[in-house]
């Protein structure tokens, strides 16, 4: 299954740095896709990071390079995306429409510890 995951890099979670943010955030993010076994995919041969931190970036490189939906849009947390949701519901309306699911982490009620599997 495929899957691209987005990172927000300018927001700052529960009082951490922005570095920590984003690191958190990786963390999180590749590991989920590490035990699903999941493929990151980049529409955008030319993106430089393996995620996207621009979500009217991802829905231009969606729409442009005119890929069929992907299984999975990531993101770490609903705080992550609340801007985006808010200022432009419209763009992402079209966004969700590219992907088979759009899972935020914390909302699967699953945040484990380094010890255990993310899906029970």
């Amino acid at each position: 299954m495929n899957a691209i995951y987005f990172i927000n890099e300018r927001i700052s979670l529960d009082g951490l740095s922005k570095e920590d943010s984003v690191g958190i955030q990786k963390q999180h993010l590749l590991r989920y896709i590490q035990t699903n076994n999941l493929n990151i995919v980049k529409p955008n041969i030319y993106q430089i990071n393996d995620y996207y931190t621009i979500q009217h970036a991802l829905l231009y490189d969606l729409e442009k390079f005119e890929i069929e939906k992907v299984d999975y849009l990531l993101y770490y947390s609903e705080e992550v995306m609340k801007d985006f949701v808010y200022i432009y519901p419209d763009y992402w309306f079209l966004l969700k429409n590219h992907f088979n699911f759009v899972i935020s982490l914390k909302k699967l009620d699953t945040f484990w510890d380094d010890s255990t599997s993310l899906i029970s």
